[in-house]
């Protein structure tokens, strides 16, 4: 199989590492609640709420718009790793240690399912967006699909030869992806269980992450090699790589996201001479393109933003005082959570101005 070589790239001497003006992300809130390491966030697609899940055991569901803790939802034996929400917004799935999928009602906080058959952590979870299925993933080297209406596994794919770190469902929910510690990703056919195809690199490092674009065509995936990589599907290759500048992931399941589409700012001149802006930004406005960012934490206790198109690093986010693991992007506004491990287990909101995020109804 033809794979694309890692591509260098091209960063800049000195990162901006505060707020440009035009821009920076800055920090807006920082959410205490977790008492251990915070695992995985979420944002609802709504927007107006963020799920976080820790070692301490707990899910914690949060207004967006305030800041203030909505739900504490406790039921799990062990450390929870993932959480997923629901295409509607009103469930979140739950990955625990404890080998169990739990699902809970956001309008109450209430458990309405508990499933079993894991025989060891489930490690990753995703829901498709029509809300009927959950795919997880398991040190137990299986991913399970599981019928969420009626509360069943309907299908065990022995999926890898390592743990499975990461899971993910198309846009149309036909398609799942999941990547392992053997450094496989490997998409299946929903309906019938069938590995269509897998994809590796040739360094073939441990794979920690990985995520679809929202065209469905790509798919961004984080390895313990300190990079992440964007694999063209139809060609399975590697179109873009992302690293550098201090970013760290050879360790830890440090997540990545994409922000939601951004309007490209207008082009300033130069001394009255024209401009210097990188024409691929010119062209990409003639065109009426959107600029978005690929997001990820880092072990340096940082969180690193990349222009999805040039791989340069836009900017890097400090104020985390341990390994950012958590990140998650909001759908439609520019704003972004992070959270981090033991010596510093909370939630940090950043955003490009101060966005108004409607409240919960």
């Amino acid at each position: 199989m033809d794979v694309d070589s890692v591509e260098e790239t091209t960063t800049p001497t000195s990162p901006p590492l505060g707020p440009t003006k035009r821009e920076g992300y800055v920090l807006r809130q920082t959410l205490q609640g977790h008492t251990r390491s915070v695992s995985s966030l979420s944002i609802s697609p709504h927007g107006m709420l963020l799920a976080s899940s820790g070692s301490d055991r707990t899910i914690k569901i949060w207004n967006l718009a305030s800041g203030s803790l909505k739900f504490t939802l406790k039921g799990h034996k062990l450390g929870v790793n993932q959480v997923a929400w629901s295409g509607d917004g009103r469930y979140v799935a739950s990955a625990s240690d404890d080998r169990t999928v739990r699902v809970w009602d956001c309008d109450t906080g209430a458990q309405v399912r508990l499933l079993q058959g894991h025989t060891s952590y489930v490690f990753c979870l995703a829901y498709n967006l029509q809300c009927s299925l959950i795919v997880s993933g398991s040190f137990d080297e299986t991913i399970r699909l599981w019928d969420v209406k009626r509360g069943i596994c309907h299908k065990t794919i022995p999926a890898h030869s390592e743990a499975v770190t990461g899971v993910d469902f198309n846009r149309d929910g036909d398609l799942i992806v999941s990547c392992s510690y053997d450094g496989l990703l490997r998409l299946w056919d929903t309906s019938t269980g069938t590995c269509l195809k897998t994809l590796v690199h040739r360094d073939n490092a441990p794979l920690s992450h990985v995520k679809f674009t929202p065209s469905s065509s790509q798919i961004l995936a984080s390895s313990l090699d300190n990079t992440i990589r964007l694999w063209d599907i139809p060609n399975s290759r590697v179109l873009k790589t992302y690293t550098g500048n201090g970013y760290t992931n050879g360790k830890f399941a440090c997540a990545a996201d994409f922000t939601a589409p951004r309007e490209l700012p207008a082009s300033t001149s130069v001394g009255g001479q024209g401009t210097d802006e990188d024409p691929r930004k010119q062209e990409m406005r003639k065109r009426g393109l959107k600029q978005i960012f690929v997001v990820a934490g880092s072990e340096d206790q940082r969180v690193y933003v990349w222009d999805l198109q040039s791989k340069k690093v836009d900017q890097i986010l400090v104020g985390h005082r341990d390994v950012v693991i958590a990140i998650a992007a909001h759908p439609t506004l520019d704003i972004i959570a992070s959270a981090s491990m033991d010596h510093d287990p909370s939630i940090k909101i950043w955003s490009l101005d101060d966005i108004p995020i409607k409240s919960e109804t």
